[in-house]
């Protein structure tokens, strides 16, 4: 309190950047989101019927997505930073590929969740997960017809749908190494849960931040008796 604005870290600065051009830049790209369907309707001068049809569409989006998109806030922001958590959330695709690219640049840069240094690294990885996908999904839209018969191999077709659970179990086989004692309960739940009952898999950003709330639950009490 009261002290001089010269004196306070450079780094307070430049958080207080980051959330300024974030909530503007958010901003913006929530305009040219929701924009979309009226401008559809505009060009092909169609009217916008909202029935209720349309209404409960809308209400069924609202109850899974909603509170999804606020407990991804809640569970990625520490993980991410300031500056990945707003470039993270603009640019989408968190759970396959912005989390995994910040996680892994944080065990290889060997930072700390929370610390300054971790800041910088997760803004850096997801800025150039980013830059990679967009100019990976260019190059597959110039080439989509020549790859074509490539893509629709059926040799290769099992391949491509399991690059996300190739990748995310690399990953976590690193993490369940490193804490056994917190991941065997949660990764055990997960298997017998969607063994189970398959259909979780299409919920499976809300199924995640769920066995991550299981897992800091099993921490902290594995903490509070000294086991860790």
């Amino acid at each position: 309190m009261g002290q001089n604005k010269m004196n306070e870290p450079a780094f307070t600065a430049y958080e207080e950047s980051m959330h300024r051009t974030g909530r503007i830049s958010m901003a913006i790209m929530l305009v040219l989101m929701v924009s979309v369907p009226f401008l559809i309707c505009i060009v092909f001068q169609e009217p916008m019927h909202f029935n209720a049809g349309y209404w409960g569409a809308f209400a069924a989006l609202m109850v899974q997505y909603v509170p999804s998109g606020i407990i991804e806030v809640i569970t990625y922001a520490p993980l991410l930073g300031t500056g990945g958590t707003y470039l993270g959330f603009i640019t989408g695709n968190l759970i396959n590929l912005k989390v995994p690219c910040a996680m892994n640049a944080r065990t290889l840069a060997h930072t700390e969740i929370g610390t300054d240094e971790n800041e910088v690294i997760s803004t850096i990885s997801v800025a150039a997960s980013a830059i990679t996908t967009t100019a990976v999904i260019a190059i597959g839209v110039m080439l989509i017809t020549p790859l074509t018969p490539l893509l629709e191999n059926p040799v290769l077709r099992p391949a491509f749908k399991t690059v996300v659970s190739a990748l995310f179990g690399a990953m976590g086989y690193t993490y369940v190494r490193k804490y056994p004692k917190v991941a065997v309960v949660p990764w055990l739940l997960a298997a017998v849960l969607f063994f189970a009952v398959p259909s979780l898999t299409s919920l499976v950003s809300i199924m995640v931040v769920v066995f991550a709330v299981i897992a800091m639950g099993i921490a902290l009490l594995l903490y509070r008796k000294g086991r860790i």
